[in-house]
């Protein structure tokens, strides 16, 4: 007598786990590649990447089809967080003058910075991180501040405007992001900007007064 098999599952796509994630299949742009490319030349100016190993994935950055692939060449480069002994920075006010806040430093995961009737400017190009994610609160009254990110972070701005407004230069890259930073706060009769480049008349002011000494914050 046959004994009758039980039917036998259709074949189906892999498991979704297997999978890649769902953006990684799409064609990267010229401008992913400049970003990734970006995030390389930081690290190797960190030490973290060596200049015969940055060759090799500006190769792979620049031949990558998708965004897996740019994905691939910049995963590994992660910032490198300082001594726990080292104290983190956590407030610079600037009351009818600027207030500057960049070179190296360490941020915690709260930063707050204030400039009234004054500008001010906080990068964190060359800071080093105490943790994945870091929050500035920062405010502008009748004043102007420019935040100038890094390359390879995840940037979040969620100021409130009050005859002013935040901005941010661009758009995240889709790339994993190696930080995580929420710029929040107010504008009042101000503005708060997000950006990787400093405009360069604001960047020619910063080395002024850093040659002169001015300004509240670090250097």
């Amino acid at each position: 007598m046959d004994i009758a098999q039980p039917p036998q599952p259709a074949p189906g796509p892999p498991l979704a786990r297997s999978a890649p994630p769902a953006d990684a299949a799409l064609r990267a742009s010229d401008a992913d590649r400049d970003r990734a490319a970006d995030v390389l030349r930081a690290a190797t100016a960190d030490g973290r990447v060596s200049t015969g190993e940055l060759d090799e994935r500006l190769e792979m950055v620049y031949r990558a089809r998708s965004k897996g692939d740019l994905a691939t060449a910049v995963q590994d480069v992660q910032p490198v967080p300082w001594s726990v002994r080292t104290p983190a920075a956590t407030r610079d006010v600037g009351v009818l003058g600027d207030v500057v806040r960049d070179g190296r430093w360490l941020v915690g995961e709260e930063y707050r910075a204030a400039a009234v009737i004054g500008s001010g400017v906080i990068d964190l190009r060359a800071a080093r991180f105490t943790g994945p994610e870091t929050t500035l609160h920062v405010n502008a009254w009748i004043g102007t501040v420019h935040i100038v990110v890094p390359e390879g972070v995840e940037v979040h701005v969620a100021g409130t405007g009050v005859v002013g407004g935040f901005t941010q230069d661009r758009d995240g890259t889709g790339l994993p992001a190696t930080h995580r930073i929420t710029v929040t706060g107010i504008a009042v009769c101000g503005s708060v900007h997000v950006v990787h480049e400093l405009p360069p008349a604001v960047e020619r002011r910063v080395h002024r007064r850093a040659r002169k000494g001015t300004g509240s914050g670090g250097r």
